[in-house]
């Protein structure tokens, strides 16, 4: 037993208490080595090939434009209805679209409790919309609401606007600009809001002096003939964004080309045909029902399909009101030429 015992003393005889030590503390830095060459690994080389996003719910993913624009461009929304009208048309924009406005005035015949923003302009409760009325509102937004707002948009009760997209749309232009924008839902800057009121209204012959008759063609010749440009209100694909009729109806008869049929005498440009013509941000539709308003709403703010990815987005650049004179002398052509006609 006395050489077994001597021998493994032997043997364990260059184990001094200090290489014990040393030797205890290798695993440890063998672990931290490990652990940082597997992230380095993992940063350089797996990261930038695994699709982790095929995980995620895209719904959920904020693209570049998820931004809100109500304060950088404000738009004061005034919309002509009449008392008939108040408890369906009215209150479906009120509950809809008309909430997105940084300010929505009703205009029509009667004060209604019940309709907050609602100004009485005549006492033709049959009217909802005249060039009386035009003319009377747009005054009243000039004398009452000219600083409270960049852009001044005119819709009815028949019509659903993207507040959104419109904002979208305006943003490059500066409210300074005397430029408009339609139609349907006209949108006009403050400038060219000032211009036609102090400008164009009192001279007979710049704007029509008669208070009978529709605004469909008399609002579009008084701001021409009181200097506001004509915005282009097509997309980058040359694709319309506001329309004068909802795309229900744009899939039937309006799609067939009749010289005498009433939709296609305001149409100042035609373009081709089918749903691939539609804008993927489109402003306004007109002629919608009420009831379809509450479907517009549905379909455009809460309606998801899992999954869809979303484009990336970019804001086009601000353009300056030297900039628009410029462009417009050099290029010899009316560079913001209306998409339609009234």
């Amino acid at each position: 037993m006395e050489p077994d015992k001597s021998l493994f003393m032997e043997r364990n005889s260059h184990l001094h208490p200090q290489h014990l030590s040393g030797s205890s503390s290798r695993p440890v830095l063998f672990l931290l080595m490990g652990i940082g060459i597997g992230y380095i690994i993992t940063q350089v080389v797996l990261l930038p090939i695994i699709d982790f996003k095929s995980y995620s719910n895209h719904t959920e993913k904020r693209s570049p434009l998820d931004i809100d624009l109500s304060e950088k461009v404000r738009v004061l929304c005034y919309v002509s209805t009449k008392p008939q009208n108040h408890k369906e048309g009215a209150k479906a924009v009120l509950r809809t679209w008309g909430r997105r406005c940084n300010k929505l005035i009703f205009f029509t015949s009667k004060v209604d409790p019940a309709l907050p923003g609602s100004v009485a302009l005549s006492d033709n409760s049959h009217l909802r919309e005249s060039w009386n009325n035009t003319k009377n509102a747009l005054k009243y937004l000039y004398h009452h609401h000219l600083s409270d707002a960049d852009w001044f948009l005119e819709a009815d009760d028949q019509t659903f606007v993207l507040v959104e997209n419109l904002r979208y749309m305006l943003y490059p232009f500066s409210p300074e600009m005397p430029i408009y924008f339609g139609s349907p839902g006209t949108a006009m800057s403050r400038a060219a809001l000032r211009k036609v009121v102090e400008v164009g209204l009192p001279n007979p012959t710049k704007c029509e002096e008669k208070d009978t008759g529709e605004t469909l063609g008399r609002f579009k010749e008084c701001l021409d003939n009181a200097d506001v440009e004509e915005g282009n209100s097509r997309d980058s694909k040359g694709r319309r964004r506001m329309y004068l009729i909802d795309p229900q109806a744009r899939s039937n008869t309006y799609l067939r080309y009749d010289s005498k049929f009433w939709y296609w005498k305001y149409i100042a440009l035609r373009t081709q045909d089918g749903i691939f013509a539609w804008s993927d941000y489109p402003v306004s539709f007109h002629y919608v029902n009420h009831r379809y308003i509450h479907g517009f709403e549905y379909m455009i703010y809460r309606l998801r399909s899992f999954g869809r990815k979303i484009p990336d987005e970019s804001l086009p650049s601000q353009l300056v009101p030297h900039k628009l004179r410029d462009k417009k002398r050099h290029s010899g052509e009316n560079e913001f030429s209306l998409d339609y006609a009234y």
